[in-house]
């Protein structure tokens, strides 16, 4: 199998021309990071010419990952769900000019804000997010939906199936499910099946979000590799270092153990 590798990168490092030499010569595409900052002071000439840098480096496919800092999509307060649906449609608007092949988006759940109760999220996160599925619809764009604080599957998929959209797949965190999850990590890649579009590679020892390359944590990603191959499904893998070291270490990490997974 030809597996699609990527890596995160803030958005201000792809003006460094060297950042995309150096994912373009290692076979590795960019998950862009959009935050709120770089969002707001992006011009349309700006994005185009980084754009074309990236091209001509020999990168042949992005990501996006969307703002996720103070951004909640199933807020109950309409002005905090009015920002998220302005953060993330404008995630969207860079899309045209990048030509990603997908775009992360954080669900939003998280057990402890919402009393346990789901619907307390659910109802104002579809609001959200059929403004943002509208949006991507009109882009062309796919949205992947990422577990952060989730405990398992079910609401997303919940959130997936109201919308209706063929535009909506998921993005898995194993990182993100091993803190927050009890549910074993091969059920979360059963439970999306073939809609499994995304999944992040970064390893951890079960106490916080380290960030680890993979391999230097506990999290068995040979098991969950193998398991989303059985569900049918060919997610892009991307890496997420917070350091430079790790991009390399993961990558290497990484690259040894695609081979044995069938």
């Amino acid at each position: 199998m030809n597996w699609t590798i990527h890596a995160t990168v803030p958005y201000p490092m792809l003006e460094n021309p060297e950042t995309a030499r150096l994912l373009a010569g290692n076979g590795v595409g960019p998950e862009i990071y959009l935050s709120a900052k770089t969002l707001d002071s992006l011009s349309p000439g700006h994005a185009e010419k980084t754009a074309e840098s990236v091209r001509a480096a020999g990168v042949r496919s992005v990501t996006f990952h969307a703002p996720f800092e103070e951004i909640w999509p199933g807020a109950r307060d309409e002005e905090a769900r009015g920002l998220a649906v302005r953060r993330l449609s404008q995630a969207i608007s860079v899309a045209q000019v990048f030509r990603p092949l997908g775009i992360v988006v954080h669900g939003g759940y998280y057990g402890w804000l919402y009393d346990f109760d789901a619907d307390k999220w659910f109802k104002p996160a579809l609001r959200t997010f059929r403004e943002v599925a509208e949006a991507a619809e009109k882009a062309g764009v796919d949205i992947f939906l990422e577990n952060v604080f989730d405990e398992v599957p079910d609401h997303l998929l919940r959130l997936r199936n109201a919308l209706g959209s063929k535009r909506i797949g998921y993005c898995f965190d194993a990182g993100h499910a091993t803190l927050f999850s009890g549910l074993p990590l091969h059920k979360w890649v059963e439970a999306y099946g073939r809609d499994l579009r995304e999944m992040h590679i970064h390893d951890n020892r079960g106490q916080r979000d380290d960030h680890l390359p993979m391999g230097e944590g506990s999290i068995n990603f040979r098991g969950v590799l193998n398991a989303s191959l059985e569900a049918g499904a060919s997610p892009i893998l991307t890496l997420e270092p917070h350091r430079r070291e790790h991009f390399h270490r993961g990558l290497a990490a990484l690259q040894a153990l695609l081979p044995e997974i069938r």
